[in-house]
């Protein structure tokens, strides 16, 4: 099942089972406790009343890879963040690179695994107790990401406090999903017949916006749209001696990034598709 149509069962969940409320005076339609599962080679949501975002997918990829925390980066792709950045700094929480693909996180999921296929202690944390502080306006929506084994696959889990279907789920599922892969890339160094299992979402309140409101009821009208594949072609993170590193695909990948900011005509689909099967 591809995830637009998942997609659709969840904006259809939402209106059937959740309820409104308004969290700093803004209208939304939600569930609590909500889950679902999806095939990590078919995370992107695209459909005819809003077509999938290939340029901000490329630019965040590029700006989770770099491991900025600064958003004059990826103002470049989305003004999404300008609003949200710590107090008197230029900064946000939530660059997910910078948050698990490091020594810490990503090496623990990945050294947890290699000593006991069976370890229930996989885990890498996104957010932190330090995010807990006055005037935060990105208190980071992960929580974590559980990697685990059974049946010769590698599952993956992913737990978040709250998740907004439009602004985040549909960029957050792509980034997921390319974890999900890159650790089951790394894996098969040490398990050459592991094979790639569910994605599991799991989020304690999952909503959308009254500004989405109209624009849900025409995304469930809609006829189903060609799903698309998110489907790494050459690993683009490594780990050697204890160490995560980017490969030589990834780091040309991110200078392609680079170089398109503030070029006219990127077709940033079509880059993405020289690294991945979309």
């Amino acid at each position: 099942m591809s995830f637009s149509t998942t997609f659709k069962q969840i904006i259809g969940h939402i209106k059937e089972s959740g309820d409104e409320s308004q969290p700093r005076d803004l209208k939304v339609r939600e569930v609590l406790l909500a889950d679902f599962d999806l095939d990590p080679a078919m995370p992107i949501a695209n459909f005819k009343n809003r077509p999938f975002n290939w340029k901000y997918l490329a630019g965040e990829l590029a700006w989770y890879l770099h491991r900025d925390r600064d958003i004059d980066y990826i103002s470049n792709f989305s003004s999404f963040w300008k609003g949200i950045t710590n107090p008197d700094s230029n900064q946000i929480n939530s660059n997910y690179g910078s948050l698990v693909i490091n020594n810490e996180q990503m090496s623990w999921v990945i050294e947890s695994l290699k000593k006991d296929i069976n370890s229930r202690q996989a885990i890498m944390f996104f957010n932190r107790p330090d995010f807990q502080f006055e005037g935060n306006k990105d208190f980071v929506c992960t929580m974590y990401a559980n990697f685990f084994v059974r049946e010769n696959m590698l599952f993956m889990k992913v737990q978040m406090r709250s998740n907004d279907i439009f602004y985040g789920l549909t960029f957050d599922a792509p980034f997921f999903a390319f974890l999900h892969q890159s650790i089951w890339h790394i894996l098969k160094e040490t398990y050459p017949d592991l094979k790639l299992g569910r994605y599991f979402h799991f989020a304690d309140n999952l909503h959308y916006y009254e500004r989405h409101f109209e624009l849900a009821d025409n995304i469930m009208a809609e006829e189903e749209t060609e799903a698309n594949t998110f489907v790494i072609k050459k690993p683009f993170l490594e780990y050697k001696n204890g160490t995560v590193r980017l490969s030589d695909a990834a780091r040309e990948y991110c200078s392609r990034i680079d170089a398109s900011i503030g070029q006219d005509g990127v077709n940033y689909k079509n880059i993405l598709s020289d690294y991945f099967n979309i």
